[in-house]
């Protein structure tokens, strides 16, 4: 029986940061602004601002994964 929960604490630590790592952050729109051809859309994740590219005849979409 020992055995078994040890071996099971290994797997749950070695898999931990495979978890961590896929897990992505919902960031909501911020603000936008024009430059050029682009557009760069702002982002609040988690309380940082994230910036993306896009044209700028495209909509900034109101959420993105980070």
């Amino acid at each position: 029986m020992k055995i078994f929960f040890s071996t099971a604490i290994i797997m749950l630590a070695s898999m931990y940061p495979t978890l961590v790592a896929n897990s992505a952050t919902t960031c909501f729109k911020k603000g936008e602004y024009t430059s050029g051809f682009n557009k760069i859309c702002i982002y609040n994740c988690l309380g940082s601002d994230v910036a993306i590219t896009i044209k700028n005849t495209q909509l900034c979409p109101l959420t993105i994964q980070n």
